[in-house]
This record gives structure tokens, C-alpha cells and sequence, in this order.
């Protein structure tokens, strides 16, 4: 049977990354699509109902995560794992649905959206049923499977929702359009869990709440800190903000891509080795290394042309939107770094220190996320993102470094890539003020030539990324 150790952490980083940016294209289609069509407010009271329910959701990610822990470790019991997900999951959807029926008149004035309650449970539905299973999937290790079965849920929603919302269902044809690609997804999970449930046994379930009861705060934390600054905008501002806000972070999401895929792997793999006396300094050092790698040129790139990227991808009602662009590209710099070590901290059985540090994250981005936002408008709520997840980094780097000190947190080729991002900011700069970009083309040529730099100045400085290659491509038997 697979497992997180049994397959290469590269090789499964950069399948799971090309599933990702597959999934970026046919999300910013979509998003530009339905930015457009739906205007500021009422794309953003879709996603301000999204990020309720991805609010509500977080008991269910927490437990995922402590059955995706126990899943990975040697000897588990994984029938009765698969089991209690599934009990846990019923449960927590029908209190739920129970809660949207009594705050029915409250989602509808937060959102805007007359449908709010149905939308609400719906989604809820798809989501929980959805994201503990794959958990379980990358807790064999099979990241690249489970990044691509979410492309192909991808490719589903997209012209699902855009069918319902041209047959004028509006932001309710997003909710429908996403929940029934989701549904429709499921199986093809459930091929790779490969496991028959059954009835958990209390010893398994006491071994889960061990880990849950620290994994369901980290993930309600996590999400609140995630989406804490679009709820905060539609609060003290408008829906509009927010919309403002969500075509800004759209832009920015490709800087995650690699992060979040050997992020996935990563956590089952530490947490095997750990679970057999194993050392993981390695495998956490070489995630840091290259989990940036697309984040420092997109930082570079936004600050080099953060208003034609917004105005010539969703149009100039989202103008305001340039100013939120750079300083979301920075934050995702740090993001990317704090985020392995994130998981490395949890993959070494230690979630009770990632809920300290959430809990201190979250209360630096509420107090100054308030103050700034009524200070300074929605660029206020990104600086302190940006000021918490900095806060969360050095947290996470304090703890690692105690229980993991061989983890080198400043590799070189974290530098290497800030020295190519450089030259292709002197490279493109100069374009940018010559070249005249009023259509999609020209600015593609752009970022284009500023990919090619990058990509060939990291190859040619970084003996480190060359290695790399040669050792995935050789894992994945590939021929060049």
C-alpha cells in the first residue's frame, strides 16, 4: 500500500504543481468572467457567503487533518479512520443547517444574496464532504492525484456556472455551479482512498481527539486569519471592498502553487519518519528552499505593474484593487515560508504549539486589521496581514529550530531567486514605461519575457534547482 514515504517529495511537489497552475488558468478565467458579469457587489457577496462557509467548515477540516496525522502514521487503523471522518462529517453538517435556518435574515443582509441560507448549507454540504477525503489521499502521499481530481473539479465548475449564471441565476449560480462540480468530483477521491469504513473504536477515536483537539481550533484560527480581511471589509465597508480585495488576492494565488503542494506531502512524510525516530531536517530544508519560488518574481512583477494587471484582467471598476496587489504579493512571500514550517510542526505531533501561534497571529490581525481599516480603507487590513504573517514566520521558525535544529531556514537558493527576480524587474521596468499595454496580449508578451528571465537567470545561478530537476525527472522516469 502507498505511502508518504514510498513515493519522491519532488516528484509529487511538481506534479501537484502543474495540477495547480492548470487549475489557476480555468480559475482566472472564471474569475474574470464573473467579475465582470456580476459586478463588484454581487461577486463580492458570493464570496463573502464563501468565506462563511469556509468559517463553518473548520470543525470538519480540523478533525480531517487529525485523521489525515493518524492515517499517515505505521500501523494505523484505517477502516476505523475512514469511519469516524464519515460520522463526524453527517454530524457537523446537520448543525450546521440547524444554525443557517436560525441566522437566516443575518446571511442575507451580510451577503446581499436573497438565496443565502440555501447557498450556505449546499456548499457546506460539498465542502465537508470533499476535503476530509482528500486528506486521506494525501496522507498516502498521493498529492499529485489529489491536485489533479481537484483540476478536473476545475474544469467542471467553471462552465457549470457559467451555464447558471447566463440562465440568470446570478451569484447563485456560482454556489450551485461549485457544490455540483464537487459532488460530481467525489468518486474519483474515493478511488485513491481505496478503504471500506467502518465503526471507529474508542481507542481510535481518543488517538484522534488527541490530535483534533488542537487541530480544530489550528484550522478554525487558520481560516478566520485567511479570510479575516475580505470579512473585515464587507463589515466595515461595503461587499464592493471586498470584491475589490478578492480580484487582488486572485492575482496573487499562483505564488502559493508550490508551497501548497509540497506542503501537502510534506506533513504525511514528517509525520511517518517521525512516527518512526526518523530525522526530518532534510525534507523540511528543501521545502523552504523552493516554496517561494514563484512567489519572490510575482512580488517583483506587482510592484513593477500592479495597475495594468488589475485593469487589464477584470477592467478599470476594479482599479482600486492595484494599491491591495503589491502588498498581497508581499505577504504571499512570507506565506510561503511560514506555511512548511506550519506543517512541519504538526507533522512532529506538535499542534498544540501551531495553536499558540495562531491564536497570537490572529489577535495582531484583528487589532490592527480594525484600526488601519478605519484608518486607511482596505489597504490598511493588508498591512496587518502582512505585519501577522511575518509574526507568524518567526514563530513557526523559533519552534522548528528547537525541536528540528539541523533545518537551515535561509537556504541559498531562496536568495538565488531574490537576485533573478531582480533582473527581471530591471528587465521589465523598462518595458513597462515603453510598451503600451491596453489589451490582454501585451500584457501576457510581458509577463512572459519576465518569466523567461527569471526562469533562465534562477537556472543559471542555482546549482541547487538544477539538481533538483535532474533528481525529479529521473524519479518520474521521464526522458528529456
Amino acid at each position: 500500500m502507498t505511502d508518504a514515504t514510498s513515493v519522491s517529495l519532488g516528484g509529487e511537489t511538481v506534479k501537484a504543481t502543474a495540477a495547480k497552475f492548470v487549475m489557476a488558468v480555468i480559475g482566472f478565467a472564471g474569475t474574470v468572467v464573473f467579475a465582470r458579469v456580476l459586478g463588484p457587489t454581487g461577486f463580492g457577496g458570493y464570496y463573502l457567503l464563501f468565506s462563511l462557509v469556509k468559517l463553518g467548515d473548520r470543525a470538519v477540516n480540523g478533525w480531517g487533518t487529525a485523521i489525515m496525522k493518524r492515517f499517515s502514521e505505521i500501523e494505523a487503523p484505517e477502516r476505523e479512520l475512514i469511519g469516524g471522518q464519515l460520522v463526524f462529517t453527517a454530524a457537523w453538517l446537520v448543525l450546521m443547517s440547524a444554525v443557517a435556518a436560525v441566522a437566516s435574515r443575518w446571511l442575507v443582509s451580510y451577503t446581499g444574496l436573497s438565496e443565502a441560507p440555501v447557498l450556505f448549507v449546499v456548499l457546506m454540504g460539498a465542502v465537508t464532504l470533499y476535503e476530509p477525503t482528500d486528506r486521506v489521499v494525501q496522507a498516502r502521499g498521493l498529492v499529485g492525484a489529489s491536485m489533479w481530481i481537484d483540476t478536473f473539479r476545475s474544469l467542471l465548475t467553471f462552465p457549470i456556472q457559467l451555464a447558471l449564471v447566463l440562465l440568470g441565476l446570478g451569484a447563485a449560480g456560482m454556489a450551485y455551479g461549485l457544490a455540483a462540480a464537487t459532488f460530481l468530483s467525489l468518486p474519483a477521491l474515493w478511488y485513491f482512498v481505496r478503504t471500506t469504513p467502518t465503526a471507529p473504536t474508542r481507542e481510535t477515536l481518543a488517538s484522534l481527539w488527541a490530535y483534533a483537539k488542537y487541530s480544530i481550533p489550528n484550522s478554525f484560527l487558520g481560516q478566520t486569519y485567511d479570510r479575516f480581511d475580505i470579512l473585515l471589509l464587507g463589515y466595515l465597508l461595503a461587499p464592493a471592498a471586498a470584491g475589490q480585495y478578492e480580484v487582488a488576492l486572485k492575482l496573487t494565488v499562483p505564488a502559493t502553487f508550490v508551497m501548497m503542494a509540497a506542503q501537502s506531502v510534506l506533513m504525511a512524510r514528517v509525520s511517518r519518519l517521525h512516527s518512526q525516530g526518523k530525522d526530518v531536517s532534510d525534507d523540511v530544508s528543501n521545502t523552504l528552499a523552493f516554496s517561494s519560488v514563484v512567489a519572490v518574481p510575482m512580488f517583483f512583477g506587482a510592484v513593477s505593474m500592479p495597475e495594468q494587471l488589475v485593469v487589464t484582467a477584470f477592467g478599470p471598476e476594479y482599479a482600486d484593487a492595484a494599491a491591495l496587489l503589491v502588498g498581497l504579493a508581499l505577504f504571499q512571500i512570507v506565506s510561503t515560508q511560514s506555511g512548511p514550517l506550519t506543517s512541519a510542526i504538526g507533522g512532529i505531533d506538535r499542534p498544540e504549539s501551531n495553536t499558540r501561534i495562531s491564536v497570537a497571529t490572529l489577535a495582531v490581525n484583528v487589532v490592527l486589521g480594525v484600526a488601519l481599516t478605519l484608518a486607511y480603507g482596505a489597504i490598511g487590513v493588508v498591512v496587518a496581514t502582512v505585519v501577522a504573517e511575518t509574526l507568524r514566520y518567526v514563530l513557526s521558525a523559533f519552534v522548528v529550530k528547537r525541536a528540528l535544529p539541523n533545518v537551515v531556514l535561509f537556504p541559498r537558493t531562496l536568495l538565488e531567486q531574490v537576485g533573478a527576480a531582480l533582473l527581471m524587474f530591471a528587465v521589465v521596468v523598462p518595458l513597462v514605461r515603453t510598451v503600451p499595454i491596453d489589451q490582454w496580449y501585451q500584457l501576457l508578451a510581458i509577463v512572459s519575457v519576465g518569466a523567461i528571465v527569471y526562469s533562465a537567470a534562477l537556472l543559471a545561478i542555482s546549482q541547487k534547482l538544477r539538481v533538483t530537476i535532474e533528481g525529479v525527472v529521473r524519479s518520474s522516469r521521464l526522458e528529456l
